[in-house]
């Protein structure tokens, strides 16, 4: 009897085990289902919460959300307005192209939109399109406005506000402040820029004029026609070589450069690029050539946001921007490699303290993963530290320092010389005259 309720009790926990696994298997069956599928076209991220955590202003818009990871948020409704304003504004100046043909434009190319975010949006689908058309005119405004001043109105909110357009610029080129590049090549042809703003132009262009401050290679625009994901993306085509660069390192050890000072000390000498590619940096016969660099306020943003891009996107590669940051890491790892890079043209320094810019290289190059065997400048590195290793160049080097650094030194030392020679002949005369 005891036997048979033990086999009872024992079916029934089976049963009900199985019951709860039949339920367990549906409710992650069901959560499986409801997963959207990972987009393919994904290019704008939220940054990676190790970089944020690093510098967390550098990446946080200050008066302008573009996009919706920021969309709605108080601290930024204040350019919402001005936002409608440019929009009334293009539309008045256009009045052949109606609302409806950006609104069916735009619903067009919704999922693809979407798409291209790495997280879900919280945005129905009228709201979605609403913003993709504000967003999307008021970029296009601000850079027709940028480049035409006969179309800015008097007192413009934005252009009669040094500080305004100097936000604006940094808050657009943040990672979390990114609308398809498509998006604006679509509404910016539904617009037809020809009459009123002058010469055809193009979103490229535009691009390249409002943000030229910057630095940016003079490329030819028109002829230019590279597969842009947004305006982050476009700056970042345009800060890296054209061309693909091989690096391949030469040596199974792999190395970073020596700071500024220490190769200064051995004897290599800087030279100011003529380039305005930051990344054509070369060593030859003992000189480093490395293009002038600005570092303004604005520069820790740039750089750091182009970096979560690159160590976000996959498609990125190489990594210049990172591996630029990291090289430009080591060389400058204290104030006195900035002084020297600033003396030599290669650094301007607009922060005006020496220290600041030490400190900003050094919190860009943090939390950041880079790949050895596919770091753009291995070779470089290895060839600048194996000048640095020879004991003749830091002779040389040390002689021309502490004895040639002024024509009366180079007097002195030659004297200091003669008469240590004289004072040789003098000895073996003496010695050969005791011999006799």
């Amino acid at each position: 009897m005891e036997d048979e309720n033990t086999a009872t009790e024992e079916s029934k926990r089976r049963e009900e085990n199985g019951n709860a696994d039949s339920l367990l298997t549906a409710r992650i069956t069901k959560k499986l289902r409801s997963l959207p599928p990972l987009p393919s076209q994904c290019c704008i991220y939220r940054v990676p919460d190790t970089l944020r955590r690093v510098n967390e202003e550098a990446f946080v818009p200050r008066i302008l959300s573009i996009g919706p990871i920021h969309h709605g948020k108080e601290s930024l409704q204040d350019m919402e307005g001005h936002k409608w304003q440019y929009l009334k504004s293009l539309l008045q100046r256009k009045p052949g192209v109606m609302v409806e043909n950006y609104v069916k434009a735009m619903r067009k190319l919704e999922a693809r939109a979407r798409g291209c975010y790495a997280e879900s949006i919280n945005c129905n689908s009228d709201e979605f399109v609403e913003m993709m058309i504000l967003d999307g005119c008021f970029i296009i405004e601000l850079f027709l406005k940028n480049k035409n001043k006969q179309l800015r109105g008097e007192g413009d909110p934005i252009f009669s506000r040094t500080m305004v357009l100097t936000d604006l610029h940094r808050d657009l080129i943040l990672l979390e402040n990114q609308l398809p590049f498509f998006v604006l090549e679509t509404l910016f042809n539904l617009i037809e820029n020809t009459d009123q703003e002058g010469p055809s132009t193009s979103v490229l262009e535009l691009t390249y004029v409002f943000f030229k401050f910057l630095g940016l290679q003079e490329v030819l625009i028109r002829d230019s026609q590279p597969d842009v994901k947004h305006l982050l993306d476009l700056l970042r085509l345009w800060f890296i070589p054209s061309s693909p660069t091989k690096s391949i390192r030469s040596k199974s050890r792999f190395e970073l450069i020596r700071s500024v000072k220490e190769l200064h000390e051995a004897g290599v000498k800087f030279k100011k690029g003529t380039v305005s590619c930051l990344m054509e940096i070369k060593f030859i016969n003992g000189v480093l050539e490395i293009p002038p660099l600005t570092i303004e306020d604005t520069t820790d943003s740039l750089l750091g946001n182009l970096i979560a891009f690159e160590q976000c996107c996959n498609r990125c590669t190489p990594r210049y921007i990172t591996d630029y940051v990291i090289l430009m890491e080591y060389l400058i790892n204290s104030p006195k490699d900035v002084a020297l890079l600033s003396r030599y043209g290669i650094i301007k320094n607009l922060l005006g303290d020496n220290e600041g810019v030490s400190h900003l290289f050094k919190k860009l190059g943090k939390e950041v993963v880079f790949n050895s065997d596919k770091f753009q400048f291995s070779n470089l590195c290895y060839e600048a530290n194996d000048y640095h290793k020879s004991r003749w160049h830091v002779w040389r080097a040390t002689l021309r320092r502490d004895y040639f650094y002024n024509p009366w030194a180079i007097i002195s030392f030659i004297g200091a010389v003669l008469l240590l020679f004289f004072t040789l002949i003098q000895t073996v005369c003496s010695v050969l005259s005791l011999k006799k």
